[in-house]
């Protein structure tokens, strides 16, 4: 009985924790730094990165969209159980637009957030509002057109294209972006976009990030817990995922990868395969007679 109830308070003690964990993210935006440090003020004990990733994917298995964004954790979609009519997505897409106008950035900031966690994802064209499913790649787009500034389209497979933004467009109740560069003029659909890069703060910046896709199969795939600098960009009918990750050392994320052995496979860039094709050459010589 005695062993019944610690377990029941180790278990509820750990629903506290994601429960709390899920509150801070509601609050702001954070990096896994920050939210380790916010969490240890909270008297739950101490965490740690795979501590908290554990919590970041519970909360994602229960259904809530949980994205990072330029290092920091966002909550994208929290299912409320609330389904907005025409006119009441009418009213909260005009006070968006009326928080903007008023160009007071505590109150945008404050009405922008509300709508974000609730995700209202409206976009006003001609032909009325039109929902997506990708909020921020539109925001992103929205605030490229408005600034005038070029940017850097990233596509699923990693590719990418520099253009300048000029309109947001419908086709057949899509929302596609119209761009141009010295080449051509298109319109893109929006789904093939995981990202958005504004090129002039990266031109000021003057940093060139790689990002390594690799992919994952098996029971691998099943269990990986992602860590602060990734994010899966594909899910494949077979169950393996593909990871993009940046930021980590190139010598420690080899050799990290090659424990996994042949359940995971680099993709790109070509420099890092061949790379770890010598890693593994060169441990092979060591069973040579």
């Amino acid at each position: 009985m005695i062993n019944s109830i610690s377990s029941f308070k180790k278990i509820n003690l750990s629903s506290l924790r994601v429960l709390q964990t899920l509150m801070c993210l509601f609050e702001q935006d954070l990096t896994m730094h920050e939210l380790i440090q916010k969490m240890d003020t909270l008297g739950l004990g101490k965490f740690n990165n795979f501590v908290l990733s554990k919590y970041i994917n519970t909360c994602k298995s229960c259904g809530i969209d949980i994205q990072k964004i330029r290092n920091k954790y966002s909550i994208m979609n929290f299912p409320i159980g609330m389904k907005f009519s025409a006119e009441e997505g009418e009213i909260l897409y005009e006070i968006k637009q009326f928080s903007e106008s008023l160009k007071i950035d505590k109150t945008e900031k404050i009405i922008t957030n509300f709508l974000s966690k609730l995700h209202l994802p409206l976009f006003k064209t001609n032909n009325g509002l039109l929902s997506s499913k990708n909020y921020r790649i539109i925001r992103l787009f929205e605030q490229a057109c408005s600034k005038k500034c070029d940017i850097r389209i990233i596509y699923k497979d990693n590719s990418f294209f520099d253009c300048s933004p000029t309109d947001i467009k419908v086709r057949d109740n899509k929302v596609v972006f119209h761009i141009t560069n010295k080449k051509e003029s298109k319109e893109i659909d929006i789904d093939d976009i995981v990202d958005i890069k504004n090129l002039d703060i990266q031109n000021e910046n003057n940093s060139q990030i790689v990002t390594v896709l690799y992919e994952l199969r098996g029971q691998l795939a099943k269990r990986y817990q992602l860590r602060e600098n990734e994010q899966i960009i594909q899910i494949k009918k077979n169950g393996n995922i593909v990871i993009a990750n940046k930021y980590e050392d190139k010598n420690e994320l080899l050799h990290r990868l090659l424990r996994y052995d042949s359940l995971c496979k680099i993709l790109r860039p070509l420099n890092y395969v061949e790379d770890m094709k010598k890693i593994i050459q060169n441990s092979l010589k060591n069973y040579e007679n």
